[in-house]
């Protein structure tokens, strides 16, 4: 077992937390479906396009199919409370077995050397189950703030999340076929931030050529290092049979319900009275301001804000700060904290009247540290 000093847990635990609103913003459907357009007759094409393979992907969420995949992660989270299977996630390596019917019918077993539990949408219930627990707790809530899943990083849902975020400016080309992607000779597609304020590299997507399904997806950031991988290992196009899908039931098994499913989802619901501005370091909000969590910026530059509440936000801040974040030289009164993580960039500020806020993305400190600056000239009368 590996030992985590004090001052790692700390760190990486903010990193985590912005990690957290990073994966979880929602893909907006109007993106999606001005993207998609018609995929008949000319879409496809015997040699298609790089903006052919874009919507198909896109659209693959319709595309049944069953296999084995693996995704990894390489932020290196330790194994941190309430935090362990983010920390697995996206700091190691996971294996999943999914039976996708549809967007509305689906399971994803997580495979470990410990045993499995299964993730299940059916019949408009979203399902976990314990196996080795013999539990399962259906999730009421529909939050989209909330800690990442295994079913979050497969291919296709890894892919169509970040080409919905795709803007004018950034560059989308073709590559050239790769073989032996899940037994699969592979079309290829590569994604170019036209904005240099991006920490991404690139993205590569590898999609079945008949079906669009994406079968692997690197994200590299701007160091060159692929920050997160996910690829099936063996993958069909059969559906599933029904009986596969549906919530298991077992004599003896326990039911819980829960309505809040982790802090990512508590911390949106403390905020939902609360408002954020339009605009932070110049940067307009992506999509109209609905509760305490706002996104902001077009294309692959986008970011995250959250007020973070009372107690919380001053545990928050001394967290990064003794976690060896580097101290913000601020332009405005009140104190903040940069932690870099190569991909994801974060910044913990807190203002002279104790309001705190945390703005991660996969962006450069330096916007990052203009939004909080705007936050923190603006802050009184934006939060009750």
């Amino acid at each position: 077992m590996s030992v985590v000093t004090q001052q790692a847990r700390r760190r990486w635990a903010i990193v985590a937390a912005g990690v957290v609103a990073l994966l979880c913003l929602p893909v907006a459907t109007s993106a999606v479906k001005s993207v998609v357009g018609d995929l008949s007759g000319a879409d496809r094409t015997p040699v298609p396009s790089a903006q052919v393979l874009m919507k198909r992907a896109l659209a693959s969420a319709r595309v049944p199919h069953s296999g084995l995949a693996q995704s990894t992660g390489s932020l290196g989270l330790p194994d941190l409370s309430q935090l362990s299977d983010v920390a697995a996630a996206l700091g190691g390596t996971t294996r999943t077995r999914v039976w996708w019917a549809g967007e509305q019918s689906w399971r994803v077993d997580v495979l470990s050397p410990t045993g499995e539990h299964g993730i299940y949408q059916s019949g408009g219930r979203n399902v976990l189950w314990d196996y080795e627990q013999t539990r399962q707790t259906e999730v009421l809530d529909t939050s989209p703030i909330r800690l990442p899943r295994a079913d979050d990083l497969l291919p296709p849902q890894v892919a169509r999340r970040l080409l919905a975020g795709v803007g004018r400016g950034d560059r989308v080309q073709a590559l050239p076929e790769r073989r032996s992607v899940a037994g699969l000779s592979a079309d290829g597609l590569r994604i170019v931030p036209g904005d240099q304020r991006s920490t991404i590299k690139r993205i590569d997507i590898w999609l079945d050529p008949e079906r669009g399904l994406p079968v692997a997806i690197e994200v590299v950031d701007s160091h060159g290092v692929t920050a997160l991988r996910s690829q099936f290992i063996e993958v069909t196009f059969a559906a599933p049979k029904p009986s596969v899908v549906q919530v298991p039931s077992a004599p003896g098994v326990l039911h819980d319900v829960t309505d809040t499913p982790d802090l990512a989802a508590r911390i949106e619901r403390f905020n939902g009275a609360g408002r954020l501005p339009e605009r932070l370091g110049g940067v307009a909000a992506a999509e109209p301001i609905v509760g305490g969590t706002a996104t902001y910026g077009t294309g692959l530059v986008k970011f995250v804000a959250l007020p973070l509440p009372g107690r919380l936000g001053d545990q928050v801040f001394d967290a990064a700060r003794a976690g060896g974040g580097a101290k913000l030289e601020l332009s405005t009164a009140g104190e903040g904290v940069l932690i870099s993580a190569g991909l994801v960039n974060l910044v913990v500020v807190r203002g002279v009247d104790w309001r705190s806020y945390l703005i991660v993305g996969p962006v450069s400190g330096d916007l990052l540290t203009s939004a909080a600056e705007t936050l923190l000239l603006k802050a009184d009368g934006w939060l009750g």
